[in-house]
């Protein structure tokens, strides 16, 4: 249960990364392509956070870590300033590492309950 409960605290901070990467061109100015990725990254990081929420699958925490990844490479390939670089490259660190706790606590849980499934079915 202790699992469960860190996967949620994962989802939301996940969540409030994804809102904080679709506002942050508010306060910085980021625009064309860079902007656009800043939205469509932070709208998936935003969307599979809220799946994992209720779902016990590590598949929306992978997915998660893969957006992140976009997120660091775009910092550095689209032309933005210093500040807008270092804050998709520092919110792609972090989305990246609890998606990756994320994803490995619930792989684990599952992992659990197939095992004690398969030794219920076994007695």
């Amino acid at each position: 249960m202790e699992q469960i409960k860190q996967s949620r605290l994962a989802s939301v901070l996940t969540v409030v990364l994804g809102m904080w990467i679709m506002l942050s061109p508010l306060f910085i100015s980021i625009t064309g392509g860079a902007l656009a990725s800043l939205l469509v990254t932070g709208g998936i990081m935003i969307v599979f956070g809220l799946v994992q929420l209720p779902w016990e699958n590590s598949l929306p925490s992978w997915l998660n870590m893969i957006a992140a990844v976009w997120l660091f490479i775009a910092a550095f390939a689209f032309s933005v300033s210093t500040a807008a670089m270092w804050d998709q490259a520092l919110s792609a660190i972090v989305v990246f590492v609890i998606a990756t706790w994320d994803g490995v606590e619930v792989a684990e849980v599952q992992h659990l309950h197939h095992l004690q499934s398969s030794r219920h079915h076994a007695m």
